[in-house]
């Protein structure tokens, strides 16, 4: 058996831990430029749902990878409509559901088999593919931009790249300790994000006062893949990132089809397994507000907006692993950070 062979998951998974960090150690030999810095290698088991994957995370040039094995004849894709969701958790004449026009036209979301309709049709055919083992980026970036730690706006304290950061550190405290007079420091609050073009960006991290701080270059689509190859990285295909996320389960989502987040004991355990890492150990956005872009040109995964019409099945349709989006990016168009993300892998290629 061939070393590409070993790395499928079917046969991944039978390894014990000493003869995964032997194949892991002929991968990096053999498939990783070696260019690249490896580093803080951990095997680690990841679960979501009951799937689960033992393997390796790993900083690549200090950024978090994670190793995910293929899937020779992975299944993706969605044909089953609305079966096994929790549909509709508000009564049909709640004042809650409010559907836009445009679907209206189409579809009547308030009957099951019109609502299993519009998921098919929201969603990408289903298909087997070839997944190739790869090494994928933990957490997508904003794109653009290359990660070069946190800083803590309150303490003023700075953790990674310190030399690039002193660089941009004045810039970035005038951004985030404005001089106020007392009545604009009763309204004044912390920005989301801020971006310095061609400089750097800044984005602040959920229920917190840390702010992941990048570098950033202006890029379109094209320019972007280009940069990105040059350093030796690839961007995921479709079906690669469909896999990622959801390891070619049979449901809608990555965590299971249970929407019904409202509810005072499941909603808080759904929610968990919604923002955290996935059975890879990978993290996905969920706030419904960028785009992750793939290798396919324009093809886009995730979305910039979520429909607010009150049924759980539709609103988080662009969270599932298999949703399909109607837009499609330009490659002249310029990739805002704030708009879209990019993933970096490499992909263990025949």
């Amino acid at each position: 058996m061939n070393l590409v062979d070993q790395l499928d998951w079917a046969y991944w998974k039978r390894l014990n831990p000493k003869e995964k960090r032997t194949l892991l150690s002929q991968v990096l030999l053999y498939y990783v430029n070696p260019l690249l810095k490896i580093s803080d290698i951990e095997l680690k088991e990841f679960e979501l749902y009951g799937i689960k994957c033992e393997t390796f995370e790993l900083l690549i040039d200090e950024e978090k990878f994670v190793f995910v094995p293929g899937n020779k004849e992975a299944i993706l894709g969605w044909n089953l409509g609305a079966k096994g969701l929790s549909l509709l958790e508000t009564a049909q004449d709640s004042p809650n559901i409010s559907i836009p026009e445009e679907i209206l036209n189409q579809y009547n979301l308030l009957e099951t088999e019109s609502l299993a309709n519009y998921i098919n049709d929201k969603t990408t055919r289903l298909r087997k593919s070839a997944i190739p083992a790869m090494f994928v980026q933990r957490y997508a970036l904003p794109a653009g931009t290359e990660f070069l730690g946190r800083f803590d706006a309150v303490t003023g304290s700075f953790e990674g790249r310190v030399d690039l950061f002193a660089k941009i550190e004045k810039e970035i405290k005038e951004i985030l300790t404005p001089k106020l007079n007392s009545q604009e420091s009763l309204i004044w609050t912390f920005p989301e994000s801020f971006l310095m073009e061609d400089s750097w960006y800044i984005e602040l991290e959920p229920e917190s006062d840390l702010y992941r701080v990048y570098t950033h270059t202006t890029h379109n689509y094209t320019s972007l893949r280009k940069e990105i190859r040059k350093k030796n990285f690839d961007l995921l295909t479709e079906d690669q990132w469909e896999y990622c996320n959801g390891a070619g389960s049979r449901r809608l989502f990555r965590w299971g089809n249970d929407l019904n987040m409202s509810d005072p004991y499941r909603g808080k355990a759904i929610k968990k397994m919604i923002q955290g890492l996935n059975m890879f150990g990978l993290s996905f956005d969920t706030k419904m507000t960028r785009f992750e872009i793939t290798e396919d040109p324009g093809v886009l995964k995730l979305t910039d907006h979520q429909e607010k019409i009150g049924i759980p099945a539709v609103e988080y349709l662009p969270l599932s692993s298999y949703y399909s989006n109607s837009k499609m990016l330009h490659s002249e168009v310029i990739l805002f950070p704030q708009k879209y993300l990019y993933r970096k892998a490499i992909v263990l290629k025949v």
